[in-house]
This record gives structure tokens, sequence and C-alpha cells, in this order.
């Protein structure tokens, strides 16, 4: 059995220290070694890719359980197993990103966010299948919380984007909706399911929430006529009308927004 590691390629990016990382990454490239140039025939039918990568010298290959990023050491649930979380400590020390492709230049592959440091080396690439890999059931209980409103700000315009990806107005409105319904009506926890209530004339509005919430049609999301959203029949978010930019409505305030009710029991 050839149980050799041949690296493929080697990160490039501005990051150097993990703690200088964003939580979701930052633009890279991955310089492909020459001799794997073959292998990129036709990589360009693929608009994401997955990147593999070895971290056998950022990473402590004993440590079995750790307290994730986000998550308070002095918490009752605090410590997870490696198995569990994204840690780049575990027993074979491989990073697992899956980031869109900006553009590739011969040998070089530049990709909006990876979440490797400069010089960290590539085991693999291997193309990101929607028919495959998109699992839009799925389900994961909350790991840590965020840090602050702005923390949580950024991770919902991440998920929101990942299925509505143009800076639309109201993209940007579905995420102050529900950064307001997370922090000041769940204190921070993210519902274990979702039922959402958002008006039929508004798509970029319900696209971006479908990003957030992952509910679909039957599943938990509900079309309404009337200008406002519901969240979990607990909170109505009555929309103020406006037409103000996507940049406007993340920098606004929520009183400018919408309208905030609370469901009666």
């Amino acid at each position: 059995m050839d149980r050799e590691l041949r690296f493929v390629g080697t990160v490039r990016s501005e990051i150097r220290d993990r703690r200088a990382m964003p939580p979701f990454g930052a633009p890279a490239m991955v310089e492909i070694e020459r001799q794997f140039e073959p292998a990129l025939h036709r990589i360009e039918k693929h608009s994401h890719l997955w990147v593999l990568a070895w971290l056998m010298d950022r990473a402590e290959r004993d440590v079995l359980q750790v307290t994730p990023r986000g998550v308070d050491r002095d918490a009752p649930d605090a410590l997870h197993g490696v198995f569990s979380v994204r840690s780049p400590a575990r027993p074979n020390p491989i990073g697992l990103t899956a980031a869109r492709v900006k553009r590739i230049d011969g040998l070089s592959i530049h990709f909006d966010l990876l979440d490797f440091l400069d010089g960290t080396p590539v085991l693999d690439i291997k193309p990101y299948f929607v028919s495959r890999d998109m699992i839009y059931a799925a389900h994961n209980a909350a790991v840590g919380r965020p840090r602050d409103r702005q923390a949580l700000r950024e991770s919902l315009l991440f998920q929101a984007h990942r299925l509505q990806p143009e800076r639309h107005p109201g993209v940007a409105l579905a995420v102050r909706i529900a950064e307001h319904f997370r922090s000041e009506v769940m204190n921070w926890v993210e519902p274990a399911d979702w039922h959402v209530e958002t008006p039929l004339s508004r798509p970029y509005l319900a696209g971006a929430l479908l990003g957030i919430t992952r509910v679909s049609p039957g599943t938990g999301l509900h079309f309404i006529a009337e200008e406002k959203v519901v969240l979990n029949r607990l909170t109505v978010y009555v929309l103020k009308p406006g037409t103000a930019g996507y940049e406007q409505i993340l920098a606004a305030t929520d009183d400018d927004l919408f309208q905030v009710d609370t469901i009666s029991p």
C-alpha cells in the first residue's frame, strides 16, 4: 500500500498568522506544482472547488478535544471532540474548504475565500458538485455563539450570499431582520426549526431568508401579500418604505428599516 502523501500545490495568502484569519477566510491563491498541470484539464467547468490542505506545521495532532472559537471556556458544553468541529487540531491535520473560483491563471487558482495560511501545502483539489455536495436539508446544532451583532451580521451575510450572491437591498434587509431576531428575540440562540413568512413581492428578501434559515416551500416557508416578515410565529417585522441601497441598509438603525411587533401567545 502506497502511503506517501504528495503535495500538489501551495496556498498563497496575505494571512500568515492564524489569529489574523477572518472567520470565513480571506482571498487567496493556490499555486499548483508544474508536474500536476495535466490534472487541471477542464477544471474551468466548475465554479467552486474543494481544497484539501495539510496543516501539519500548524496543528496539534495529539489533541482530541477543544473549545471552539466563540465558545465560553467556562460553559458546561464548551468542550467538543475534534471530529465534531473544524479545529486544525486533529489526528491527521487535514483542512477542507469549499471556495468559489475567481479566475485561473496558468497554474494559479484564485479563490474568493480560503481559511488556510500562506504557505500551507495543498493535498488535493476536487470539484464541488451541486448534484452531490449540496444538502439543503442538512442540520447543525449551533457551536458557540457570535461575539456581538457585527459578528452575527457577518455570519448571516455569508449564509445569505451563498444562496443569493447579488448585493441587492433585499438581501441586506433579510440579514438585518434575522440579525435582530437572533440577538434581540432569541438571545443569540439559533432556533432548531424555522417558520418564515415573507412577502411574495420581494424575491431577493425571500431568497436571502432561504439561505439563512434553510427553509423551503412546504418545510417552513410561506409567502404572504403583506409587506412584513414573520419569524417563528413570535415576531412580526413590518417593513418601512424606502429606496435605500445595500450598504445603506446595513448601516441603518433597526427603527429605520422595520417596526417590530410581538405576537401574543
